[in-house]
């Protein structure tokens, strides 16, 4: 499976926080499966760490590749199919991480309500709370 975190799903990963269920945390380690995170995940927790709303140290970047994750640079592709895909949810890190996920046909693992209730053509995501 080719899987693509959640900003916040990283964070439980890294910080072995228990809201990642048993299930789907056995996933994102598993060696057998593709783990993405996009390079707008790290510029979305840069973001809330300068506003004080996370700590988040963006060396772990560095880490990436030990813990068999693959970062995304941001396709132009998926620029181009970048949408708000649910009137619910504007937010546009969200929206193009659901684009990415759309784009280069990767599994979304998430813990977002409003992502996991998107309904659009091509969006497959796993709940990461189970």
């Amino acid at each position: 499976m080719k899987i693509l975190l959640d900003s916040q799903v990283f964070i439980w990963l890294i910080n072995d926080d228990s809201r990642l269920g048993a299930k789907n945390k056995k996933l994102a380690l598993s060696t057998s499966n593709e783990v993405f995170i996009s390079f707008m995940s790290f510029f979305e927790m840069t973001i809330k760490a300068s506003l004080g709303k996370l700590k988040f140290d963006p060396t772990v970047m560095s880490d990436l590749e030990n813990m068999g994750i693959v970062l995304l640079p941001g396709e132009e592709s998926s620029l181009q199919r970048y949408k708000i895909f649910s009137s619910e949810n504007k937010d546009p890190f969200d929206n193009f991480l659901v684009a990415t996920s759309i784009d280069i046909d990767l599994v979304f693992l998430t813990s977002d309500e409003k992502i996991l209730a998107t309904k659009c053509e091509g969006l497959e995501t796993l709940d990461a709370r189970s």
